[in-house]
């Protein structure tokens, strides 16, 4: 039933922006890769929906939904998303990220245009909630505020999980902390810290995670190159095993890029090219 409220509840929100503020946007890339010597070719199309009205007392309401296809695989749309706001702090409920997943993190990218994900995950420990974009997604209720100069993310629910995230500012950059009690369980808590910043025309950031007597890192570095840019990671999962890459992207102009480049996951080297074309903009 609460799946089934929130649900109506997106759809209203949508119904009743349509007068006043409705986006469309999305993204489109195709892509060849090889891995262990098997090659395999990649597509994937995103949509994604938004809606959002702000009334006389200046508080926002927003709704978001996403389509994605990938390969020959018939689409899904992802669970809906709703937000409240009154510009000091917000109310998010539905398909959406944790508090944890809120703060200034550092991803590593795979070969091309396949995503990031979290280097310092090994598929089981960092459980917070991140948003889905083909499928229900986590049930989660997030507020979000300023205090002074820093931002607070407070979130429950995806399994009874709590998450609570602080983020500020320092120097060039920001400097986040994340603590997530994994479903209540404490032999599988978590708490990152993590910087993400610039020196000069370079992109730096450093991410620590820690569980229990084990502790995971990841450090990258990204700074313009032959008319592109070139993106360095490397680091330690929670399960111990070691990551690195390099990718290299170009415009192609027209909102298109070329990207190309490696990696290594736990003893596993990928090398693939491929084009991203569009908005990519992130519904989180």
């Amino acid at each position: 039933m609460k799946k089934i409220l929130l649900t109506t509840s997106a759809l209203t929100l949508l119904a009743g922006a349509a007068a006043a503020d409705v986006n469309l946007s999305g993204y489109g890339r195709i892509g060849i890769s090889t891995t262990g010597g098997a090659s395999s070719q990649y597509t994937r199309m995103n949509l994604d929906f938004s809606g959002s009205s702000t009334t006389d007392g200046g508080v926002t309401l927003t709704a978001k939904t996403r389509y994605r296809t990938t390969g020959s695989a018939t689409g899904l749309f992802s669970g809906p998303q709703a937000s409240i706001s009154n510009g000091a702090m917000s109310l998010t409920v539905g398909n959406a990220a944790g508090a944890v997943a809120q703060t200034a993190g550092v991803w590593g990218c795979g070969t091309v245009m396949w995503g990031c994900h979290d280097l310092t995950d090994d598929g089981w420990a960092s459980n917070w909630a991140t948003r889905s974009s083909g499928g229900a997604g986590p049930d989660v209720i997030r507020l979000d505020m300023a205090l002074g100069g820093a931002s607070v993310s407070v979130s429950g629910g995806n399994g009874n999980d709590a998450e609570l995230a602080v983020s500020m500012p320092m120097g060039a950059g920001s400097v986040g902390i994340g603590y997530d009690n994994d479903n209540a369980d404490t032999q599988k808590a978590i708490t990152q810290v993590n910087y993400s910043g610039s020196v000069g025309d370079m992109g730096v950031g450093v991410k620590l995670a820690q569980q229990n007597a084990v502790t995971a890192y990841i450090a990258s570095v990204s700074a313009p190159a032959g008319g592109g840019s070139v993106y360095i990671f490397a680091g330690k999962q929670l399960d111990t095993n070691n990551n690195y890459g390099l990718r290299y992207n170009q415009s192609l102009g027209g909102g298109a890029s070329m990207h190309v480049g490696a990696n290594n996951i736990a003893g596993t080297t990928t090398v693939g090219a491929g084009v991203h074309f569009g908005d990519r903009k992130s519904v989180v």
